[in-house]
C-alpha cells in the first residue's frame, strides 16, 4: 500500500468532493440507497441497469485496479435486480450481476475479487440464448464469503456461514457451517453461539467512526501541501 502524503484538510476536502459525487452522480443510479452509504473511491464504482438498491450503513471498497461491478439486466423478458442489505461490505474487485435477482442480507461480509451471479449468461446449446435459465441468489445474515469466490445461480447460503476462499458454491448452504472447495462443501459446523456482527459497528454505543477519524487524522499527521506535492512528482521508487 503506498503512503498517503497528503495533509489531513486536504484529504478532508477530497472527502468532500466524492460526497458530492455520490450524491449527485451515483446516488440517482440506485432504486434505493440507504442512509450513511460509504463509497471509498466511487469513481471506480461500475453499475450497469436499474433495480440496484442499498441499505443504511452499506460500504463498498472500490480501487483503481479493482473496481466493484453492479450489474442488473432488463429486457423484455428479465428484469434483474440486486437487493443488498444494512450493515453489508464488499471488498475491491468484486461483481455482483443478476438477471433475475440477488440478494445479500443484513452485515455480510464479501472480500475482494468475489463473483455472484444467477445466470449462466448463455445457452448450453444456444450460444445466442445470452443469459439461459436464471435462479436467485439469497445470501442470508452475517455470511462471510472468502476472497476469490464464485457464487452461482441458484444458490442460497445460510446465516452466519463462511465460504472459503477460492470456493465454487452451488446449491444450498446450510446456516453455521463453514463451506470451501471446488464443488465447495462442508468443512465444520460452527458452535451455536451469539455472533457479533457489523450492524454493531455502527450502533449508538459503538465508537467505530470516531476511532477511525482520529487514526486518520494521526496517521496523515506531518504531512504538508509542498510534501504530497513531492511525492507527487517525485515518487519514492
Amino acid at each position: 500500500m503506498n503512503k498517503d502524503n497528503r495533509p489531513y484538510w486536504l484529504k478532508k476536502l477530497f472527502t468532500a468532493i466524492s460526497a458530492f459525487y455520490i450524491h449527485h452522480f451515483l446516488k440517482p443510479r440506485f432504486k434505493n440507497f440507504g442512509k450513511n452509504v460509504m463509497i471509498l473511491k466511487p469513481i471506480h464504482l461500475k453499475t450497469f441497469g436499474v433495480n440496484i438498491s442499498l441499505g443504511d450503513y452499506v460500504t463498498l471498497i472500490c480501487s483503481s485496479n479493482k473496481k466493484i461491478e453492479l450489474s442488473t439486466w432488463q429486457t423484455d423478458k428479465l428484469d434483474g435486480e440486486i437487493e443488498i442489505g444494512n450493515y453489508v461490505l464488499i471488498s475491491p474487485g468484486s461483481v455482483i450481476r443478476a438477471a433475475e435477482k440477488i440478494v445479500i442480507k443484513e452485515s455480510s461480509m464479501i472480500a475482494s475479487d468475489v463473483i455472484i451471479t444467477d445466470s449462466d449468461w448463455h445457452g448450453i446449446y444456444d450460444r445466442t440464448d445470452y443469459v439461459a435459465t436464471p435462479k436467485p441468489v439469497v445470501i442470508d445474515e452475517n455470511v462471510w464469503i472468502g476472497d476469490r469466490a464464485v457464487i452461482l445461480k441458484g444458490t442460497k447460503i445460510g446465516k452466519n456461514s463462511i465460504i472459503g476462499a477460492g470456493s465454487i458454491v452451488s446449491g444450498n448452504v446450510p446456516a453455521n457451517v463453514v463451506y470451501a472447495g471446488n464443488p465447495a462443501k462442508e468443512i465444520r459446523k460452527l458452535d451455536l453461539k451469539e455472533f457479533k456482527t457489523r450492524k454493531e459497528l455502527f450502533s449508538s454505543s459503538s465508537t467505530y467512526l470516531d476511532d477511525l477519524q482520529i487514526i486518520e487524522k494521526n496517521s496523515l499527521k506531518g504531512n504538508s501541501l509542498l510534501g504530497w506535492l513531492k511525492s507527487l512528482l517525485w515518487p519514492n521508487k
